[in-house]
């Protein structure tokens, strides 16, 4: 897994912050702060099988590591298949995806396939064919012949609609063994990392449930992040919708005299007064990075409001924008750079809660993948410093 926080960037009073990964993190890869999209893995150590004689051997638990063999054959050498699936029909309806990886075959003969996906009701041939993967229709499964190592998937729908030929409800996979001989234990593949969610993508791997507040890691650990109402990419990087996305955090203290917001974002629409941050402080007490024109960000902060512009942000496009503020200024930096500052008059007080997407005003449309609170004014050597750490990564 990745170290998120990245050499060279700067940690000190580094006092809240996440990071998605991006550039790293996907549906199959998770990474030391990012472990992926909450979700609920129904692979149990014990699936239903049918086909040839054979069994499984739980190798590891925890990784859902299966040895699955076969013990008899059409004739010695011959043919010979089993099946291992989970019942899913109580969730019937619902979207589904399986994934796997592939890891290794015995020596004892010959693997033709492994298929993976969604068995049918067909029962008019072989003895439990309902169990038989290659009657299901090519959009039921997905079929792999070749034996290195790879992860797999299926997505469907589950359902079962209790007439001949028809999914059964029954999600897993059918391995189909050439040339094996018969009582010989050595005819098996070797499969990890087994998964099944009600969802219409994989996620990376976990065992059992992976909630709300375990999907994004606060880089200090000592505050937890909820994803719930936050959307997903199809590459399985959060974003924010501008609709009712937010990150909900038990918000660090942000004090009045000094401090600074760090992120690296691209808007997604020109909806003004949207907020990436927004203080929970009043009309007196208030620090702000919003969205203010159709183009651009500001760093807001103090009573009058002070605004100091990011510039021209180019739509869909990375940027890192850093905030900071002391006792009477707010500064902008964008991608390593002083963009602006503003002066105020009354700081406000310290303030120990906001809003990570949503602010006074509209939720925002964007992608973001790291935010960060320092609890210190970050010099401009500092902010150089992290862009340079990040730049390439996002291709800033």
């Amino acid at each position: 897994m990745a170290t998120d926080i990245g050499a060279n960037i700067v940690e000190d009073d580094l006092i809240f912050g996440f990071d998605s990964g991006y550039g790293v993190a996907d549906n199959s890869t998770a990474t030391r702060f990012y472990p992926g999209e909450p979700t609920v893995n129904y692979v149990s150590d014990s699936p239903t099988q049918g086909g040839w004689s054979g069994g499984i051997d739980v190798l590891d638990s925890s990784q859902k590591k299966f040895k699955c063999h076969i013990s008899n054959f059409n004739g010695s050498p011959g043919d010979g298949w089993r099946s291992f699936t989970w019942d899913m029909n109580s969730h019937s309806g619902s979207d589904v995806t399986i994934s796997l990886d592939f890891e290794t075959v015995g020596p004892n003969g010959t693997m033709s396939w492994i298929m993976i996906g969604q068995t049918n009701t067909n029962t008019s041939n072989h003895s439990g064919a309902g169990q038989y993967m290659g009657y299901s229709a090519a959009s039921e499964k997905t079929t792999k012949t070749t034996t290195s190592k790879e992860t797999i998937s299926w997505t469907g729908t589950i359902g079962s609609t209790g007439t001949a030929s028809q999914p059964s409800g029954h999600i897993g996979f059918t391995v189909w063994i050439n040339n094996g001989v018969a009582g010989n234990q050595d005819a098996y593949v070797i499969v990890s990392n087994v998964q099944i969610e009600k969802k219409d993508h994989a996620t990376p791997f976990v065992n059992g449930t992976r909630s709300s507040t375990a999907g994004l890691i606060d880089l200090k650990r000592t505050n937890d992040i909820n994803i719930t109402n936050v959307s997903f990419t199809s590459t399985g990087q959060p974003t924010l919708d501008g609709t009712d996305d937010k990150f909900n955090v038990n918000f660090p203290t942000l004090s009045s005299d000094f401090g600074s917001i760090e992120v690296i974002v691209a808007r997604k629409d020109e909806t003004t007064n949207s907020f990436i941050f927004g203080s929970v402080g009043g009309s007196t007490n208030r620090y702000y990075l919003r969205h203010a024109g159709t183009t651009s960000y500001d760093a807001c902060r103090g009573n009058p409001l002070a605004n100091a512009s990011f510039g021209v942000l180019t739509q869909d496009k990375l940027y890192h924008l850093v905030m900071t503020w002391d006792l009477n200024t707010v500064y902008a930096y964008t991608n390593g750079v002083f963009s602006a500052s503003s002066s105020y008059t009354n700081p406000g007080t310290d303030i120990t809660s906001g809003n990570i997407g949503q602010g006074t005003g509209n939720y925002v449309m964007a992608d973001l993948p790291v935010f960060k609170v320092y609890g210190k004014t970050l010099s401009a050597t500092e902010i150089k410093q992290n862009f340079n750490a990040y730049k390439n990564r996002f291709d800033l």
